[in-house]
């Protein structure tokens, strides 16, 4: 019996959006795309041990993340130091670059797989549609104000 080459060595885990056990994984890559939702999945590996726990999350959420954080930093470094408003003002305008591209990325996923997770709540069909039409609207305009906060 042939095995196939895997990066799940001992369990499958499940995709980070819709749960559904994912199959395969190439040995040679990080980032893949779930084949039922579409949504981009990131595999964090140990660097000492490759054969060790792995840990499959999913990009657009480390996103939300990485926004989250980065805007607790900026709010303790406008309280902490002397950064003038309009320095403040300019880099939150920055940091809605990272939320107006992750909200407009899972919007157009949301539209073409017709699946939508916000928060811990799964949607399909209509439903996902509607709301996913709502994320790339406010992405949209988190963009639009990005550029409307570089002009300052």
């Amino acid at each position: 019996m042939l095995i196939r080459a895997t990066a799940f060595p001992y369990r499958r885990p499940g995709c980070p959006h819709r749960g559904h056990l994912i199959n395969h994984w190439p040995r040679d890559s990080n980032l893949e795309s779930c084949q039922l939702c579409l949504r981009p999945m990131i595999l964090l590996r140990r660097p000492t041990d490759w054969n060790g726990p792995k840990r499959l999350r999913g990009l657009l959420d480390i996103g939300f993340a990485l926004y989250g954080l980065l805007t607790i930093g900026l709010v303790a470094v406008f309280i902490v130091t002397g950064l003038s408003p309009h320095g403040f003002a300019k880099a939150i305008s920055v940091l809605l670059f990272i939320i107006g591209t992750v909200l407009a990325t899972d919007g157009v996923l949301g539209l073409r797989s017709g699946m939508d997770r916000t928060g811990k709540r799964l949607r399909v069909g209509r439903s996902a549609r509607v709301v996913a039409g709502g994320k790339l609207a406010a992405g949209a305009a988190a963009i639009l104000l990005l550029c409307i906060g570089l002009t300052l």
